[in-house]
């Protein structure tokens, strides 16, 4: 059985329980695509900038934040990548042009953010506990500011909705970390979305929280937990994205997908 929760488990869990499940009880691994090596890459030139600046109060040279980022995301690639078997063939090309956008990425946000903020917690890993979750919940917050404001950073290969935001559970979570770490809420919460177009741009996406949202992710805990220990693990639906060879490692031994389908997937 887990030892604890993630507002990433709760994620995959409401997209695909099997999936959760293969990678959680199972313990089958299947390493992320390119675009999340991309999103390493950018966080952790991002995580040295910051935890740099807030040692010394002053900002990483350009230059040393994209080095970081190319070599991050090199090792994110020596640690694994998915690629879907209709790509292989396009795989090296692919691979060179991710490190190409978290280079790209990481520049935006090292001009438009790294040296706009001053960080006060970088990368803090913080247990929150939840009203009736009888298991703690692990959370990374990616940087808290000395203006109290909540950041947290993403990649995208497309700009957000203002809904993307409002109802993200990660927000929620983090909003409950900084209490636990400071005393207080945070007075902002804004995520800074990198958006991965021919000419990359950056953003800004500022959101809130309240008690009530609070109350639905413990709800939303407790239910994932319930089916858990029932050992039901609903399957994503037949329509949706994550449902694919393109996006879902586990497609091709997926007890809920068709053979015939896989089959065809296949030639």
């Amino acid at each position: 059985m887990i030892s604890h929760l993630s507002v990433s488990q709760l994620d995959m869990f409401n997209r695909c329980g099997e999936q959760w499940r293969r990678r959680y009880i199972e313990q089958e691994i299947i390493p992320p695509g390119i675009a999340a090596r991309v999103g390493t890459g950018v966080h952790r030139a991002a995580e040295i900038h910051n935890r740099t600046k807030a040692k010394t109060g002053n900002d990483m040279p350009l230059d040393a934040v994209l080095d970081c980022a190319a070599e991050a995301y090199g090792k994110a690639l020596q640690d694994g990548v998915y690629i879907a078997p209709d790509e292989v063939s396009g795989a090296r090309i692919a691979m060179a042009e991710g490190k190409d956008s978290a280079v790209r990425l990481a520049s935006v946000w090292h001009k438009e953010v790294g040296t706009r903020i001053m960080p006060a917690l970088v990368e803090e890993k913080i247990v929150i506990e939840l009203p009736g979750v009888d298991l703690p919940i692990i959370t990374i917050l990616d940087c808290f500011t000395a203006d109290k404001t909540l950041r947290d950073t993403k990649t995208s290969s497309r700009r957000w909705t203002t809904d993307k935001a409002h109802t993200s559970m990660q927000a929620t979570a983090y909003r409950e970390s900084v209490k636990v770490a400071t005393g207080d809420y945070p007075e902002k919460i804004i995520f800074d979305v990198l958006v991965n177009n021919a000419t990359p741009v950056l953003q800004l996406v500022e959101t809130e929280r309240s008690e009530m949202d609070t109350a639905i992710l413990s709800r939303r805990f407790r239910t994932m937990l319930a089916s858990i220990r029932a050992g039901i693990f609903m399957p994503a639906e037949p329509d949706s994205w994550i449902c694919s060879p393109k996006f879902c490692g586990y497609w091709h031994s997926c007890p809920y997908i068709p053979a015939h389908k896989k089959f065809a997937r296949s030639l």
